[in-house]
């Protein structure tokens, strides 16, 4: 088949290059001049795990990676807020903190030896129907095609959704985060989390190689006053949550190699119509509090891949595609929407019950090994 994707990301990449290893004829089309990587750290999860060894490129990841043994958070006091250790699952679990750059281009450079077409500087912004074919049309009214169907990959703020027609409920965050990665010596083999009531939240993930990832999250609003009140005056207010980033933060020395990102979440009601599909952050955006998106989006990638294989036919695979996933997707998008103002609002009652309850969730063995499977991205559902 014909296959236009649109979004040279996690989930386009990782879709693409299954399809065209299966005989189908892929085109990507990228918005940006040059397909690259945006962000920082990620946790990959055993489950996305799963589909990178399927896809032959986990053990040369694995070994510019970090092994995470588990994870921790801090309050400012410096009580113990929550510390998970994946060994409870098994000796052989444990995720990977890992640059998105490299696993990009690993992606990227499997679509290449695949024979996957990548179009840059080409946004996808509308697609029309015709007949059995769909041709895309970008944001200069060009079409191009025709093609079987269209994959929407194309990240939380798809310009597709509306053209699709697909009912949708968005949800905007107050809240964001600034990101940003350099030299760490001190926090390894696990992630290292400081939180301050539900408005100031600091994190450190290592990522292999002597680096880690920063994030600090904050009201999206508060972003300018933050860079006006100036680089230093920033730093010490860092520092004085976590000492630990202070290695990281000798390294940067404007905003302007930091990354701000906020939050959307976004629930469809179906993730296809007629001829065409949304994966990954295209079709369930959520808060990264629970650091399941790179996850969702590789397994969303080789669900659909396997679908169409099995029937070889769009719709049928569509619809195999979002009977196996969905589940599964809701509840980790339920889930971190119920979380997240718990870590990041402004609400002072939230951060009161969760510093008196989460400490004594993982003592029971029960919630313990749910809220580990939930983690590692291996819980298919509330039940």
């Amino acid at each position: 088949m014909r296959v236009a994707v649109s979004g040279c990301g996690i989930a386009g990449t990782a879709v693409s290059h299954l399809l065209a290893t299966s005989g189908h004829d892929v085109t990507i089309f990228e918005q940006a001049a040059q397909c690259q990587a945006i962000g920082a750290g990620i946790m990959l999860q055993p489950s996305g795990q799963a589909v990178l060894n399927r896809l032959g490129i986990l053990d040369s990841i694995a070994r510019k990676s970090a092994k995470l043994e588990g994870i921790e958070a801090f309050l400012l006091s410096g009580r113990p807020l929550i510390e998970l250790e994946y060994g409870a699952l098994g000796e052989q679990q444990f995720a990977y903190g890992v640059h998105r750059g490299l696993l990009f281009q690993q992606l990227l450079t499997l679509c290449e030896t695949s024979g996957v077409c990548v179009q840059t500087s080409t946004q996808v912004c509308d697609f029309g129907d015709k007949g059995n074919n769909v041709h895309v049309i970008d944001q200069h009214g060009t079409q191009h095609g025709p093609f079987d169907f269209l994959i929407a990959a194309d990240g939380a703020r798809s310009r597709l959704r509306t053209p699709a027609r697909i009912n949708s409920r968005t949800v905007e965050y107050d809240y964001a985060a600034i990101w940003a990665t350099g030299p760490c010596s001190h926090i390894d083999h696990r992630l290292h989390q400081v939180i301050d009531g539900t408005n100031r939240l600091v994190g450190l993930l290592p990522i292999g190689e002597g680096q880690c990832s920063f994030f600090w999250g904050l009201r999206a609003d508060a972003y300018d006053a933050l860079v006006q009140q100036g680089l230093p005056a920033w730093k010490q207010d860092v520092i004085g949550m976590c000492p630990h980033a202070a290695e990281l933060l000798d390294s940067i020395e404007s905003f302007r190699q930091m990354t701000f990102a906020g939050y959307r979440h976004v629930r469809m009601k179906c993730w296809s119509r007629n001829k065409i599909v949304f994966l990954g952050d295209a079709a369930h955006p959520s808060s990264p509090h629970l650091g399941q998106g790179v996850n969702l989006a590789l397994e969303d990638a080789a669900c659909f891949a396997d679908a169409l294989n099995d029937t070889q036919d769009f719709q049928q695979a569509a619809a195999r595609y979002q009977k196996l996933r969905q589940r599964k997707v809701r509840y980790y998008q339920s889930l971190t929407r119920m979380l997240t103002p718990f870590f990041q609002s402004d609400i002072p009652l939230s951060a009161a019950c969760r510093n008196l309850g989460l400490p004594w969730f993982p003592k029971v063995p029960w919630i313990r090994r749910r809220m580990l499977q939930t983690l590692s991205g291996l819980q298919n559902g509330w039940f």
